[in-house]
């Protein structure tokens, strides 16, 4: 499977929205034998969430697309904690 650093250095560059908010991003792989998951947590202030990265959302974000999970939560916590209009990019 695929390095930590790696996973997050391709998620910050597919969702550059990340930094311009300035949420702070972890990537952990699982640490369950054998378990090819990642956790993503987001946080900004207080305020965190994580998200279970399954082999298939990485491999999606490995090959330089965006991960539909990622997209969606990552628009649910902008919209609910720093921006209401922000509006989930386009895929692309």
């Amino acid at each position: 499977m695929f390095e930590q650093k790696a996973v997050a250095q391709k998620i910050l560059e597919l969702y550059p929205d990340i930094k311009k908010y300035g949420l702070t991003m972890n990537v952990k792989k699982d640490r369950l034998v054998g378990a090819e998951n990642y956790i993503l947590t987001l946080e900004k202030d207080a305020r965190q969430t994580q998200l279970k990265l399954g082999r298939e959302d990485v491999q999606t974000c490995m090959d330089g697309n965006m991960c539909s999970l990622i997209t969606m939560e990552l628009a649910r916590f902008i919209r609910q904690f720093i921006d209401e209009s922000y509006a989930v990019p386009a895929a692309g």
